[in-house]
């Protein structure tokens, strides 16, 4: 594997974090690093593809994936998709004792709706909660999620959730 960095590259690449409410504030100020097997860059057509045991950190923030495709439009705005058996993600939440973790065979993120969406054996743990299902879409400004089951054998998939009770003094589980 071997480090890639950019200037332009790193630009596009802060557009991915998730700048939200629930995100480690202090994760955008940290330096980006990404390590793959390759990498093509378009620096006219604005996207970078990293394939091979792709591993994005900043600060809490981690992303882990076979390939990871990203773009940005002429506003800055972008947006990526995370693909691998399965692709991993995972960030401390802001103010909270927390992590946010999520994994999917496919994790699109985009800054311009700030919206992240899984598919594929789509899981979402926050704190102790945790939801599974075939997509679950995590609208990130509004901290709500939709989910839906996965289609098992020509029949309609079901969504599991697991809720834990909040207790005073408890400790949520670290990843």
């Amino acid at each position: 594997m071997r480090l890639v960095t950019s200037a332009w590259l790193a630009l596009t690449l802060a557009c991915l974090v998730p700048g939200a409410a629930w995100a480690e504030k202090a994760d955008r100020t940290r330096p980006i690093q990404i390590e793959a097997d390759s990498v093509h860059m378009d620096e006219a057509g604005r996207t970078a593809i990293y394939e091979g045991g792709v591993a994005f950190a900043q600060g809490t923030l981690s992303l882990s994936a076979d390939r990871i495709e990203i773009h940005q439009d002429e506003r800055g705005m972008a947006w990526g998709v995370a693909t691998g058996r399965p692709a991993h993600f995972l960030q401390k939440m802001e103010g909270r004792d927390e992590y946010l973790e999520a994994r999917a065979q496919r994790i699109e993120y985009d800054t311009r709706t700030e919206t992240m969406k899984l598919t594929g054996d789509a899981y979402v743990r926050q704190g102790n909660d945790e939801l599974h299902g075939g997509l679950i879409v995590y609208d990130i400004r509004s901290e709500r999620y939709q989910a839906e089951g996965a289609a098992e054998a020509g029949g309609q998939g079901r969504v599991r959730a697991v809720i834990r009770p909040r207790t005073s003094g408890a400790t949520p589980a670290q990843p």
